[in-house]
């Protein structure tokens, strides 16, 4: 067993770990947020996200091997399309055959966050749910590691325990038995030594699994492969409300009577073509025509007018329609909102635009 070495459970996001231990003559410790863990000797254990690595598990027999159920784990993952180019990687668990699906992006995206934090790759990557030992059927295990991470296990799989994955992954009337960290230390030692499945490689082993709930495996891997997509859509959903509602409260402070989204656009709308249509609207696009005819020094502004719905209305006089056509692409780059005539009008001298401007 290795006597010394580092333990890093990965962050979603990159960036610092969620959490970090330390192992030491046997002994784990948890080190503290922020410290520096460059040059760190010894084995380096790395826990990926629980979101991004969920785990299926059977109870192992005797009558087939872990080859066979890989095998049904890559064809059901073709079938439901968990992430296109995944693999499939099983190992053993206390009475358990556990695999899941890795792409070759995300595990190189892995171990270059464990590069970025400790200067060389993890010796192994194992899914931060296989800390939670396996539970009896009818029980679900839970813990929340680090900054907030919350896992959970039940007797047929790992995952992060969020709403749309628990109401899928969780029977009803489930006993939940929450495990606090220190409590995991030996799991941690254990996952440290010899991980139960490392993402790096294939099958652990010859695990058994009984032929005839091999097929489960496939149903599983099919609820993962729906459940987790609407797990992430539920917290884009979750972020967008708590923009909108950060949104609305931010108008509602000038604008008392806003009650929606909706209404707070409304306001926010009327108030920028108020100011448009005053001193400040007037300055912005007519620096911005200024620019553009800079440029372009075969067209001349012939006329020029600010109205009062905030626009700024001008007409251009040039020899040709070249000349004029680059003005006004010069502005729509610029995100400018143009209105004008079919066709310039052409008179003696040349052809003449009149445009209407309005704000991006």
């Amino acid at each position: 067993m290795p006597d010394h070495g580092l333990i890093l459970l990965l962050a979603e996001t990159g960036g610092p770990p969620v959490a970090a231990w330390c192992v030491a003559d046997g002994r784990i410790d948890a080190l503290s947020p922020g410290q520096d863990l460059a040059g760190w000797r010894g084995r380096i254990t790395a826990l990926v996200p629980a979101a991004q690595a969920p785990v299926l598990a059977l109870g192992a027999q005797e009558t087939a091997t872990a080859d066979q159920a890989l095998a049904v784990a890559r064809l059901a993952a073709q079938d439901h399309a968990l992430a296109p180019g995944s693999t499939a990687v099983a190992g053993r668990d206390d009475g358990q055959v556990v695999a899941t699906l890795v792409a070759q992006q995300i595990l190189a995206a892995w171990q270059a966050q464990v590069v970025a934090l400790t200067g060389r790759d993890a010796d192994a990557l194992l899914p931060a749910g296989l800390l939670l030992p396996p539970p009896p059927a009818g029980t679900v295990h839970r813990a929340s590691l680090g900054r907030g991470m919350v896992l959970a296990r039940t007797d047929q799989a790992a995952f992060v325990a969020e709403a749309p994955l628990w109401q899928a992954l969780v029977p009803d009337g489930a006993r939940v038995v929450d495990w606090a960290e220190r409590d995991l230390g030996p799991r941690l030692l254990q996952a440290h030594a010899a991980p139960w499945l490392d993402m790096q490689g294939g099958a652990a082993g010859q695990a058994a699994w009984p032929v005839r709930r091999l097929a489960r495996l496939a149903v599983l891997v099919s609820v993962l492969a729906l459940a987790v997509p609407v797990a992430q859509i539920m917290r884009w959903r979750v972020d967008a409300a708590r923009i909108a509602a950060t949104s609305v409260a931010q108008v509602r402070a000038r604008f008392p009577a806003v009650s929606d989204l909706a209404s707070a656009e409304q306001v926010v709308n009327a108030a920028r073509l108020r100011a448009q249509a005053g001193a400040d609207g007037w300055a912005p696009p007519t620096a911005a025509l200024w620019q553009a005819l800079r440029a372009a020094p075969g067209v001349r502004l012939a006329g020029l007018q600010h109205t009062a719905q905030g626009s700024l209305r001008f007409t251009l006089a040039a020899r040709e329609t070249a000349p004029v056509d680059a003005v006004l692409l010069a502005l729509q780059r610029d995100g400018w909102r143009l209105a004008q005539p079919p066709a310039p009008v052409r008179d003696g001298a040349g052809i003449v635009a009149t445009i209407t401007m309005r704000a991006p």
